[in-house]
């Protein structure tokens, strides 16, 4: 049995003097209990399907980015389980998102995960067209139609879509609740970090023989980081991490960077993970030998404060010393998760299969704040980790990588591989009949947090 004494109520906590409310801020505890979450929830057909009607129909999802479509005609396709979604900018000042089916003969219009289009949507099955406001402009060999089967002109089905910082959502809602309120505390929370000037780095997407929430909650909790991510532990002491849970489902952990896991053999020595750390933002190690492993991290704030201000990244200065040197990973319900750093974000869906519970569509989508000052700085790349994993040198963001549809889990990067491989194991071993359900610690309170926000749906609460 453990001799460490762990409050759940209180759990760990990254700034002991935060202001109440304020952003770094231990959130109330919220107590969902003990229960054990049933292993139907990831195998049964009837709740996949309760999911879509109850669910999946009325909340808002990440779509994309608006920095993936800058000029008028520019589209990206968005599939979300049995449903495709034609994302496209109508003009300057507006995105405008439509169901992918035409409405003659339910032929999806577009294919391209990313494309630019005149000023007609183009039917490839009969020729039918469409202007970028989803009016019917063209009807081939109209006169062959009885004039009651088109008398209404029919046009692209149009559902609601918005942005907030750049991230394009859509909900199948036919009356949504506004973006920024189901954004919760969000919003507030993130607004300082300038996500909206960060440009897609790397995209992969790969379905997993996994339901979506247990493909998810591998990701709601690094509980598992020191046995799944052992190269994470000289410089993250995954035991410091905060939970925090908010309304509207959503949930917070903010991952300790700088520090050499206590668990380590000799958590007082400089490790090599810590000096990539360092060296990522042009620090020089021997400057700081006189630190240890659990003091180090203080060197890496220095380093980045100094490499913001070298390189004209005021913003920066709006940040904490928490916010620059931290994770700050946020899930918004139901299925997105944002990993936030000062030049990082990860962003990461999980998206049910249109009609199998045990499948699941992976998307990982790094975007990265250039440094057009510094012609040396190489990305950090939060697939991988290391030093065999940075980014190119130069890189402006201005060409969009292409989609990667890995063929073998490697081409995620070996810290997503790690997640990724595990999750069809643990689908399998939540089939067997000796699987009584999840038995959560408090390490894990973001599933039980999401998970009751789920069930609220699902009675028919929301």
């Amino acid at each position: 049995m453990s001799s460490r004494v762990y409050d759940y109520r209180k759990g760990m906590v990254i700034n002991p003097n935060a202001a109440r409310g304020s952003t770094e801020a231990k959130a109330p505890y919220i107590d969902h209990g003990t229960e054990v979450l049933s292993p139907d929830r990831y195998r049964s057909k009837e709740i996949h399907d309760l999911e879509w009607e109850r669910m999946w129909t009325k909340v808002w999802t990440l779509a994309g980015f608006a920095s993936d479509i800058p000029n008028v005609g520019d589209y990206f396709k968005y599939d979300l389980g049995r449903e495709s979604f034609l994302i496209v900018r109508s003009k300057p000042d507006k995105i405008r998102a439509y169901y992918n089916v035409c409405p003659h003969r339910g032929n999806q219009l577009v294919t391209a995960d990313f494309a630019t289009i005149s000023d007609t949507i183009k039917c490839s099955f009969h020729g039918w067209k469409f202007g970028l406001d989803g009016s019917n402009v063209k009807i081939r060999d109209e006169e062959t139609f009885r004039p009651e089967v088109i008398a209404h002109r029919p046009g692209l089905t149009e559902t609601a879509c918005d942005t907030w910082n750049g991230l394009v959502f859509v909900s199948m809602n036919p009356r949504p609740e506004p973006l920024l309120d189901y954004l919760g505390v969000i919003p507030e929370h993130l607004n300082a970090f300038r996500i909206d000037l960060m440009r897609p780095y790397s995209d992969t997407l790969a379905w997993l023989d996994a339901n979506w929430k247990l493909n998810m909650d591998a990701f709601l909790e690094f509980y598992h980081a020191w046995d799944v991510h052992p190269e994470t532990n000289p410089f993250i002491d995954s035991y410091r991490t905060q939970y925090d849970c908010y309304d509207k489902g959503i949930g917070r952990m903010i991952l300790p960077y700088g520090y050499a896991s206590h668990k380590l053999e000799d958590p007082n020595a400089i490790n090599a993970g810590l000096e990539y750390l360092l060296r990522a933002f042009g620090g020089n190690p021997d400057d700081y030998k006189h630190l240890s492993g659990t003091t180090y991290r203080p060197a890496i704030i220095e380093v980045k404060r100094k490499f913001a201000a070298k390189n004209g990244l005021k913003d920066w200065d709006n940040l904490s010393d928490n916010q620059l040197i931290d994770d700050w990973n946020y899930h918004i319900f139901p299925n997105t998760t944002l990993n936030v750093f000062a030049d990082v974000c990860y962003v990461q869906r999980w998206r049910p299969h249109p009609t199998d519970p045990e499948k699941s569509s992976y998307s990982a989508i790094s975007i990265n704040r250039p440094v057009p000052q510094d012609k040396n700085f190489q990305l950090t790349d939060l697939a991988g980790l290391s030093p065999d994993f940075l980014g190119p040198k130069g890189w402006d963001g201005s060409v969009r990588p292409e989609r990667l549809y890995p063929k073998e889990l490697k081409e995620f990067g070996f810290v997503l591989e790690q997640d990724a491989r595990l999750v069809s194991q643990v689908q399998k071993g939540a089939m067997s009949r000796a699987f009584k359900g999840y038995l959560l610690s408090e390490q894990e309170v973001r599933i039980r947090h999401y998970t009751a926000e789920l069930d609220r749906y699902l009675r028919g609460d929301k």
